[in-house]
């Protein structure tokens, strides 16, 4: 996956804004390149700093302007964690094809869901200034 130092910063950010509760939003761009990032209220109704959901309106925005085609995935945080998916992101993936990227307060990882494994795998991250 690439994105700009700008969009890792903006999800950064966002991280750490929301503290400490999780942030979340989608991430728009096309094959592995990053176009933008489309930050989202949680609107989770459990434990927000344990949990997240992202506002629905903010999905139906992205397929208002693009068909949803640019869909690359979201990102969302474990402010008191790690950067790996927990045994509660498992259980909530409902799109595999989807990328899942995960950010703590100063780091970010990315993952893809293999169906096969019904697991995550780690995909490398390029930060392009």
């Amino acid at each position: 996956m690439i994105l700009s130092k700008a969009h890792y910063d903006d999800i950064l950010n966002h991280a750490r804004a929301a503290f400490p509760e999780e942030c979340c939003g989608l991430i728009v761009g096309h094959t592995d390149c990053v176009e933008r990032l489309l930050p989202s209220n949680n609107i989770s109704k459990g434990d927000k700093t344990k949990t997240f959901e992202i506002d629905p309106a903010v999905r139906f925005q992205l397929i208002r302007e693009t068909g949803e085609r640019s869909m690359m995935g979201f990102y969302h945080s474990h402010p008191n964690g790690v950067p790996f998916p927990s045994d509660t992101d498992k259980a909530m993936v409902y799109e595999p094809e989807l990328i899942w990227v995960i950010a703590t307060l100063d780091e970010i990882k990315a993952f893809r869901f293999l169906k096969t494994k019904q697991d995550f795998e780690e995909i490398p991250i390029q930060v392009k200034l």
